[in-house]
């Protein structure tokens, strides 16, 4: 039979029905591969536990309205008499019927599948499976390096969860080692972060009762819920988005500082002088200058306060102008401003320390949960000025943002 001519011009895009994303925790738990990770007696387990029972009875978890639906716990390194006595002091009430056990499986390749895959032919309403912890079902493969075996495992995991719509929640451990992201922490290669959907991270001090579970995926933007244990059950006591941690990092005097710069519309001068015009008594110079860097896409650029610095002969000015206003000195205009290449930020008062990159700062988009952000823009230096009188009228050091209003 002769082969049909196919004109792939004329060919339609094709594009699958768009599936919902099923919540199992609205907001926090999407169905997929997630990782729950924390530090060794941190009470990662005692979290599972309750999360398994809260979803078999369909009841509510930090205020967020669940359905009833079956749960396997495949809980690897307890017994069933110590999960006997811990659901006894998680709930007076019965035990749902949803809600199964197992102490023990295979390992993942060596017929763990096979058993969750029969657990879901049986149970097909099964919405989550917990398996507490990923080590217990893993085997060391000489063959191939810490990255590729990590995926590996992670892959078969997550081909099993997509393909049947399910929840698959691995329990894990930290390094001991610190990092300054807190999710390099999590032990193994970062074939582990690359393969799950969602990684829940919970930090919390020896002995303590409070900790943040750190939340971050694929289908969600980031946030981090402030907990309390009360009764052996976490419970919540204020929930951030990231969008708000960025902010409540921010120092108050950078505030005061833009709310100052804005209301009289330009400054030139040093960070000595703008600090004592607008009355702020609580950072040195050096630090201001270092904090206006890293927060500056937080603070100044949504009020549309654009900054650069420039160094006369024996000091460093920073120049401010808002949009709107047609100069700092009238001498300069905008268009010779370049941002400096990443990595590269002005220096504070004479004699400061080089500051760090500000490639944590928050991006000025909307994105919200983004990590990442951009560098201080510092235009090319002026045209030659020596004049370091700072400019602009400024109010009383008394001035607050009431009064800016």
């Amino acid at each position: 039979m002769p082969c049909r001519e196919t004109n792939l011009l004329t060919l339609k895009p094709y594009f699958p029905p768009r599936c919902r994303l099923r919540w199992l925790i609205p907001g926090l738990l999407p169905a997929g591969l997630s990782l729950l990770a924390g530090a060794s007696k941190a009470g990662k387990s005692w979290l599972c536990l309750w999360l398994c029972l809260q979803l078999a009875r369909g009841g509510e978890i930090w205020g967020r309205t669940t359905q009833p639906q079956t749960v396997l716990y495949l809980c690897l390194e307890d017994t069933y008499a110590r999960i006997q006595g811990r659901l006894f002091r998680l709930t007076e009430d019965s035990v749902p019927s949803r809600l199964y056990f197992q102490t023990g499986s295979c390992a993942i390749g060596d017929g763990l599948e096979l058993q969750i895959e029969k657990f879901l032919s049986q149970h097909p309403e099964t919405g989550l499976v917990v398996i507490d912890t990923l080590q217990k079902v893993r085997t060391a493969d000489p063959n191939n390096g810490a990255y590729a075996s990590d995926y590996q495992d992670m892959s078969a995991l997550k081909s099993l969860a997509d393909r049947r719509g399910i929840g698959l929640l691995l329990v894990h451990h930290l390094r001991k080692q610190g990092a300054s992201d807190p999710f390099q922490q999590i032990s193994g290669s970062n074939g582990l972060m690359g393969a799950a959907d969602t990684i829940w991270l919970l930090q919390r001090q020896r002995m303590s009762d409070t900790a943040r579970l750190l939340v971050t995926g694929r289908d969600m933007d980031s946030c981090t819920l402030h907990l309390q244990t009360r009764d052996c059950i976490w419970q919540l006591l204020e929930e951030e988005t990231a969008e708000e941690q960025v902010r409540k990092a921010v120092p108050d005097y950078l505030w005061r500082a833009a709310d100052f710069i804005q209301h009289i519309g330009s400054w030139t001068g040093t960070a000595t002088e703008l600090l004592t015009a607008a009355g702020i008594t609580e950072v040195q110079p050096n630090q201001f200058t270092r904090k206006l860097v890293e927060h500056f896409y937080t603070v100044f650029a949504p009020q549309g306060i654009r900054y650069q610095s420039r160094r006369t002969s024996n000091t460093r000015l920073l120049c401010f102008t808002c949009d709107g206003d047609d100069g700092h000195d009238g001498s300069d205009d905008d268009t010779g401003r370049s941002p400096l290449p990443s990595g590269t930020v002005p220096a504070g008062e004479e004699g400061a320390a080089p500051v760090p990159s500000s490639s944590s700062s928050p991006s000025p988009g909307p994105h919200h949960g983004s990590e990442h952000g951009l560098c201080v823009a510092d235009g090319q230096p002026f045209a030659a000025a020596d004049t370091a009188a700072p400019t602009g009228t400024a109010p009383s050091p008394n001035f607050s943002r009431e009064t800016a209003s």
